[in-house]
Parts: structure tokens; C-alpha cells; sequence
């Protein structure tokens, strides 16, 4: 068994083999390291696509199946109800057909009596997050807090003001409220709008 010995500042070290084959290996894989990053994966192009370009003008629509966890669907605008249903498989169902419109959640219900559909909103939660801004007039305190730049002191304010209003006319009336000048409402604009009646 041969042993690697060298003279360091009067102390003498003692390297074993296996030792020794560690340094090489740790070594070999440093120098390899940089070879691979430089030939093999310089040499791989992939681009991501840019999905959000996919879904400029579409418009998210929620389905629930019986009792299932809801699914978004991104369509074009103007998609008729029955399209909806033969695109997420539901094939032909015998309901009035009605145009889909951005943020609608539907909920179909096959039972022995035949086929439910209620139609609503998707919540606050999920509007926010696809982008989707909130109804003034609709949106509930938790709905408000869910908006960035609004407490709950903000939503209480909010829903007061709305009571004594009847109903907002436009987001400008937020500025009626104390501490909401128009540096603060114009970062609430894309959260918040007013729905023409």
C-alpha cells in the first residue's frame, strides 16, 4: 500500500489511497461541470411560449359538475352556452342556449328529474386572480379585503358609503371616501368598476 506524503510548514500529511481517488474524482467533476453547461446545454434552444398571449380577448367561464371541483375554460367572447357544455363534454343539454360573458360560473346538476343549470359568478377570489376586476356595487367586505390597497377599515368605508348611496354611479365616488385621493384610486381601477344597469 503506497501512501501520498508531503512536507507542509514543518507538518508532515499523510493522504491514503482512497483519499487520493476522492481528490481526483472531486477534480474530474469541477473541470467536467463546465464542459457539459458549455457543449450540451448551450446547444438546447427551447423557448417558452408566452401564454398569456393565448388569452387576449378570451374570456374565463367556470363549470362544476356535480359536486366537482370547478374548472376555468378560457373561450372566445360571444361562445353560446350549448358550445360550452360540447367543449367541457357535457355533449347537448335541454336548457335554454344564452351567450357566456367574462366571469360567469355555471353549475350543472344531472339528477334523475333531468338536467339543473345555475348560472352566477365566479368569486371574488378567483376574479382576482384571472385579472377579472369587481363589481362596486356586488362585492361584500371579505370580497373588498381581497383587493390589494384595501383593509378592512377601507371595506368598511366602502360598504357605507354604497348603503348611503343606494348604489355606486361611478369608481370616482370612491374619492368621497376620507383617504382615497387619486393616486389610490388609480391602483384601484384595475380592481374595481362599475357595472352599467
Amino acid at each position: 500500500m503506497t501512501r501520498l506524503v508531503w512536507k507542509r510548514k514543518n507538518n508532515w500529511i499523510t493522504i491514503s489511497p482512497n483519499q487520493l481517488k476522492g481528490i481526483v474524482a472531486v477534480c474530474l467533476i469541477l473541470v467536467i461541470i463546465p464542459f457539459f453547461h458549455l457543449f450540451y446545454l448551450s446547444r438546447l434552444s427551447y423557448e417558452a411560449p408566452d401564454y398569456t398571449e393565448q388569452f387576449i380577448g378570451a374570456m374565463a367561464v367556470e363549470i362544476i359538475q356535480e359536486e366537482q371541483r370547478g374548472e376555468i375554460y378560457f373561450l372566445k367572447p360571444g361562445t353560446s352556452a350549448g358550445e360550452f357544455f360540447q367543449i367541457a363534454g357535457l355533449g347537448k343539454l335541454n336548457t335554454q342556449d344564452f351567450v357566456l360573458s367574462e366571469g360567469m360560473s355555471i353549475i350543472v346538476d344531472k339528477n334523475d328529474s333531468g338536467t339543473n343549470v345555475v348560472v352566477s359568478e365566479m368569486n371574488a377570489a378567483q376574479r382576482l386572480a384571472l385579472g377579472m376586476p369587481l363589481d362596486i356595487n356586488e362585492a361584500s367586505r371579505d370580497d373588498l379585503i381581497l383587493v390589494e390597497g384595501i383593509g378592512e377599515a377601507t371595506a368598511e368605508k366602502i360598504i357605507e358609503l354604497r348603503e348611503k348611496l343606494g348604489r355606486f354611479k361611478n369608481i370616482e365616488q370612491l374619492k368621497l371616501i376620507k383617504g382615497i385621493k387619486e393616486k389610490r384610486l388609480s391602483g384601484l381601477r384595475k380592481y374595481l368598476y362599475v357595472r352599467r344597469s
